[in-house]
């Protein structure tokens, strides 16, 4: 296959064009004019009376090679200049496009950390900052796919090797087959069981496959329905549940099922991590400008860690490593889901948060008034 010319070679190529069409032009108009101006200025000279035919017409002829000889001496002179200045200006574009080239060929491989120096001219500058930026959200991703990778492996190991010990020690005649024994397998299954079904979940939420049936949906109804639901989990655990109920009539443009889903994944957080004695808040308003509703969980629980706010919403981070899955019933990516479903419809999802204060989960929706009024 022919090697095309490189973009050094056709920008210095394009310039050393433009100045022999400049010199070229230049040289015809000396041509074509020069006589002309020479008649002109040797008809309105005084001197011009007492010159013989002979003489101006060897005067023309002299001025003729003259300024063609200073037409060539200065061609040559100009051309090696812009030709110096061409070089260098198309080495100065080319050189940072030859490393972006070498830059997404490594990227390409899978060198995320590459980057590349913003020494460059104009737009080649920004394009090196985007390059830049491309790379480091790549990075960012792969790490985060690393982590992932981890963290799966992590959450399979714990169930597998408690089946792993069981059954070699049925194999070995250590444990009999009392249900005891059987209730324990079969409770390790159902954790690999719902680990596998969050994932498989949670995989369908974040490619979009999860489709959303929004509506307009009482504010009130979420919040008894969610209410209802864990009042008796409430009590069981001695932990108070405090519900503010909203105006009458005040609904959000939202699916009903995955905002339950997310008000449940709050209220089971603020529960699992409120001791005995505490209370958890289940509040919804209408923010300032009246267009949104805020919905809000508070708990009075052991709070989380501020080096660990950044990360809360990270699949199976765990800001507590001493506690484990199967002892509070987390997969560790409720949160997550929560998050994706809370923008899937628009809405923002934070935390506030103080270690041995308890935590403020809030999200907030569209009014359905306020949809309604704008249309």
């Amino acid at each position: 296959m022919k090697r095309s010319l490189t973009l050094f070679t056709r920008l210095l190529l394009a310039f050393l064009l433009v100045m022999l069409v400049s010199t070229l032009s230049n040289y015809v108009a000396m041509e074509a004019f020069s006589p002309v101006f020479l008649n002109y200025h040797l008809r309105h000279t005084h001197t011009s009376a007492s010159l013989t035919a002979d003489t101006q017409a060897e005067l023309r002829v002299a001025h003729q090679r003259a300024m063609r000889q200073a037409t060539l001496w200065g061609g040559i002179v100009s051309l090696l200049a812009a030709g110096f200045v061409s070089y260098v200006v198309s080495s100065r574009i080319a050189r940072p496009i030859k490393q972006m080239q070498r830059a997404s060929r490594h990227i390409a491989e899978g060198h995320y950390q590459q980057r590349l120096s913003l020494a460059a001219p104009g737009e080649i500058a920004d394009l090196a900052k985007d390059l830049n930026n491309m790379a480091a959200t790549l990075e960012s991703s792969e790490a985060r796919r690393v982590a992932l990778i981890g963290n799966v492996a992590h959450e399979f190991r714990t169930p597998l090797s408690s089946l792993h010990g069981y059954v070699e020690g049925l194999e070995d005649g250590l444990f009999k087959p009392t249900p005891g024994v059987l209730s324990a397998c079969k409770r390790q299954l159902g954790r690999l069981e719902r680990l596998v079904d969050d994932l498989s979940f949670l995989s369908r939420v974040e490619s979009n496959a999860e489709p959303l049936q929004v509506q307009a949906t009482p504010v009130k109804a979420l919040l008894e329905g969610v209410s209802e639901t864990f009042q008796p989990r409430f009590q069981a655990k001695g932990v108070r549940l405090e519900l503010r109920r909203p105006e009458e009539g005040t609904s959000v443009l939202a699916d009903p099922l995955r905002t339950l889903q997310v008000l449940t994944n709050l209220m089971a957080n603020a529960l699992r991590y409120t001791p005995p004695g505490g209370t958890v808040s289940l509040w919804a308003e209408l923010d300032p400008d009246g267009r949104r509703v805020s919905f809000h969980v508070r708990d009075t629980g052991s709070g989380i860690d501020p080096n660990d706010l950044p990360h809360i919403f990270t699949r199976f981070y765990r800001g507590d490593k001493s506690r484990r899955r199967d002892e509070d019933g987390g997969s560790g990516i409720g949160l997550t889901i929560a998050k994706h479903f809370v923008e899937l419809q628009g809405g923002r999802i934070e935390v506030q948060s103080q270690p041995g204060q308890g935590s403020h989960f809030y999200f907030s929706l569209v009014r359905y008034a306020d949809t309604l009024a704008l249309s």
